[in-house]
């Protein structure tokens, strides 16, 4: 009976994976990530109903760290009356709830992949996981090439954060790829811890190495330039740790990448521009203008990949900390608010930002007051931030020990798979210091592997 407990929670995480993937879509005004959320927990309490037992022992410090975020925000919601920005699609109630259930549910990830893990093997738990990532990377690869040879898209029933649309197909601008979610870059950051254990699989088939080649379109077309840079992070780490600790140089792999990267940057076929806004066009003269806000808005709208990328990488790079305007003003919200010992909790730290995000972003346009993001709960996009903010300097020293601890189990153990963990989890790190801002699924397979590892090797 147990080896059946195994084997359901393999396939409802898989299932899972690919709902989460549906990230610009949803059921009667429920996101399917969260419809995703709530059927792994289902399953998870149907089986524990029914004799079904975890042991938390080796998660000790990650269960009370939890616990710990759990106190907190409920302790600060309690003692806090605050409204919800205007456009704000949830209640106060609903929204606190569903940040203390993301907790919950990354805890329980973790509980259940090392349970499943004692009865499978890596390439077996994996082979589950890479097929929802291929489905997914399919789906947008469809997605994209719609737009660029006259199709209809997904119909995409979720809207944007806030309430606000999803702008995909805007005048002048080059198409990115979307896919099933609501942003680009999402999509790339979803994808890209992905993608080492493709190379891994790649090892033993090396049909692996080819079917690899769909995530990796779906991330450059993407054009973002955290998923492009935390893929070119996860590969060359991959290629340098296996050298380093196994001696190898892993051919197959830096053969792929070299072919693919020529191919993509050498192609105008995945450079669509929609056509320019009418109103300005001069029929007269054959021809038509398209606004760019900015410098790096230009390099944006590029139809040269490696413009559109790295081109504005160099000049965020040249204009230092105050190209990332986001980046800055968190620095200067952090320093002016302090560093608090308990933090505001999860949820509650967020609006407050958002509130101090609007009066820093707002100003005056044909005498009306505009803001940058009128009415929205904004992100802090970066992970340890939003512990800081939330759980204080005690949450984030303690979160920082887990993840210290996990890279701990990861260098010193010398196994086939422990480079592509270690790649992953690295890639990971990156994309929570510039884009995510919510503890993921990704990070727990990171951790359970880790895990999983150094039991095997005691």
């Amino acid at each position: 009976m147990k080896l059946q407990y195994s084997k359901l929670l393999l396939f409802s995480f898989s299932i899972f994976l690919f709902l989460e993937g549906l990230d610009a879509y949803s059921i009667n005004n429920i996101p399917i990530f969260w419809l995703g959320v709530s059927f792994f927990l289902f399953v998870f309490l149907g089986l524990h109903f029914f004799g079904f037992k975890v042991s938390s022992y080796n998660f000790v410090s990650l269960r009370n760290w939890v616990l710990y975020g759990i106190f907190i925000t409920l302790i600060q919601s309690f003692f806090n009356d605050v409204v919800l920005p205007k456009y704000a699609s949830t209640t106060y109630f609903q929204y606190i709830s569903l940040r203390l259930l993301r907790l919950v549910f990354f805890l329980v990830v973790i509980y259940c992949l090392d349970y499943i893990l004692q009865k499978y093997n890596f390439e077996y738990v994996l082979t589950f996981f890479l097929l929802s990532c291929l489905f997914i990377s399919v789906l947008s690869l469809i997605s994209y090439f719609s737009y660029v040879y006259g199709y209809n898209d997904f119909p995409r029933t979720r809207s944007g954060s806030g309430g606000w649309t999803q702008p995909i197909e805007r005048a002048c601008n080059i198409l990115r790829n979307y896919g099933t979610f609501r942003e680009p870059s999402f999509l790339s950051i979803w994808s890209v811890p992905f993608l080492p254990y493709f190379f891994y699989l790649g090892k033993k088939k090396k049909v692996w190495y080819f079917l690899s080649l769909i995530p990796i379109l779906s991330i450059v077309l993407s054009r973002s330039l955290t998923g492009v840079m935390a893929f070119l992070l996860a590969a060359s780490l991959t290629l340098l740790i296996i050298l380093f600790v196994h001696k190898k140089f892993e051919l197959n792999l830096f053969a792929l990448m070299t072919l693919f990267v020529i191919v993509i940057f050498s192609s105008s076929i995945f450079s669509y521009q929609f056509p320019p806004d009418q109103k300005n066009c001069d029929d007269s003269i054959n021809e038509c203008i398209c606004y760019t806000e900015d410098r790096l808005d230009e390099l944006k709208s590029s139809t040269s990949v490696p413009d559109a990328t790295f081109g504005r990488f160099r000049e965020l790079a040249s204009q230092g900390l105050d190209a990332f305007s986001n980046t800055a003003f968190l620095f200067d919200y952090i320093q002016d608010e302090g560093f608090s010992v308990f933090g505001d909790g999860f949820g509650y730290s967020n609006i407050t930002f958002s509130y101090a995000a609007d009066e820093a972003t707002k100003k005056l346009e044909n005498n009306q007051i505009i803001y940058r993001n009128p009415g929205q709960v904004v992100s802090f996009n970066n992970l340890f931030a939003n512990i800081l903010m939330s759980t204080g300097m005690l949450g984030l020293l303690w979160f920082l020990y887990i993840l210290i601890d996990t890279s701990r189990r990861l260098v010193f153990r010398y196994t086939l798979i422990q480079p592509y963990v270690l790649a992953s989890f690295i890639s990971i790190l990156f994309i929570y210091s510039y884009q995510a801002e919510e503890i993921a699924a990704h990070l727990a397979i990171s951790i359970a592997f880790a895990i999983n590892l150094q039991k095997n090797e005691e």
